[in-house]
């Protein structure tokens, strides 16, 4: 009796041990760096693909070598029947097979990026939309992206998101951030509705690209509104005849200084009718909270950022100066 029981304990130990090491073996199999796997690699999976059709689709993208086993060690691990959530993944190089379908079961899905710059133009926003991969669906018309309605910053998204929810989601981050820096405005300044908050701040956005001096840039046009002077933005200009499309800039001409547009701020008094591109939050924060100035006017210093001044007898001086510059450096271009 004793003799038989021993022999079932050592067996049953022994099918013990040999259970262990084989679940040892498939956890570390299974963990192990693929080294079939070579490349980092994107993977998509599409709706209603059942978990064995993804996995010959693995197998057939060379992103795991042995079909079967991923298949048949997942369902031990995950279960008989793991759903695996559609999308777009990243599978680095050499990851294990673990980690793909731990990522394809949690639905770890990749997400892409898109970034509109501060000041771009809709028109410019609208084309890198348009082409940007992996959104789906038809764009809305140009004419239903205003300038001054989306929020430049970087979005991220997922395969096969809507191009117009995209869109929408950059409009309501702009109404957002509008409506949030509105309650927390100098209430003294002569600007009385967050439209007219986005046109100026555009106007500033494309004045200046150095941060420090927006706040300054933005006091000037507040200096001049409120003594009813006519602003004189040359990006207004520009914008007055090719209205945010790249492909229609070109230098500034006299006839241009003259035009009757009414976005042309050297023809009209106060603000153009709509913004002149989508300007950033730190542009709006500094229309909205001007820096306490008496400057009247600026001009570029020819070093990549502005002289401000309180009259018109310096500031036709910095201009002198400035022009001085340019054709000092034009000559030794030339030279």
């Amino acid at each position: 009796m004793l003799k038989y029981l021993f022999k079932l304990v050592t067996t049953f130990s022994i099918a013990v041990i040999i259970l262990f090491f084989a679940i040892l073996s498939i956890i570390l199999y299974y963990n192990a760096p693929n080294s079939y796997h070579k490349q980092d690699k994107r993977f998509i999976i599409e709706s209603g693909l059942t978990l064995r059709e993804v996995v010959n689709k693995l197998h057939n993208e060379k992103i795991i070598r042995h079909p079967s086993a991923f298949l048949y060690l997942g369902q031990i691990i995950k279960g008989i029947d793991p759903k695996v959530r559609y999308g777009e993944y990243f599978f680095e190089k050499n990851i294990s097979y673990y980690k793909i379908l731990h990522k394809m079961v949690r639905g770890n899905i990749f997400f892409r990026k898109i970034t509109i710059a501060e000041g771009l133009s809709s028109h410019s926003a609208f084309e890198i939309i348009s082409k940007a991969n992996g959104l789906v669906g038809e764009m809305p018309k140009i004419s239903e992206i205003e300038d001054g309605a989306i929020l430049p910053e970087t979005y991220f998204y997922s395969y096969n998101d809507s191009k117009k929810f995209l869109i929408k989601r950059m409009k309501n981050q702009m109404t957002k951030a509008i409506d949030e820096l509105w309650l927390k405005r100098d209430k003294s300044i002569p600007i009385k509705t967050k439209r007219e908050a986005l046109i100026l701040a555009s106007i500033v956005e494309k004045e200046t690209g150095v941060f420090s001096e927006r706040g300054y840039v933005a006091s000037v046009f507040i200096n001049r509104l409120r003594k009813g002077m006519k602003l004189q933005s040359d990006p207004t200009i520009i914008y007055s005849y090719a209205f945010g499309d790249k492909n229609l800039e070109r230098p500034i001409r006299l006839s241009d200084i003259r035009n009757k547009s009414p976005y042309n701020t050297y023809n009209i008094y106060g603000l153009p009718p709509k913004p002149i591109c989508n300007p950033g939050i730190e542009s709006i924060k500094a229309v909205l909270n001007p820096i306490k100035s008496n400057y009247l006017y600026f001009v570029a210093s020819g070093y990549g950022d502005h002289i401000f001044s309180t009259n018109l007898r310096d500031h036709n001086r910095n201009v002198m100066r400035y022009r001085k510059i340019i054709r000092e450096r034009q000559n030794a271009a030339i030279q």
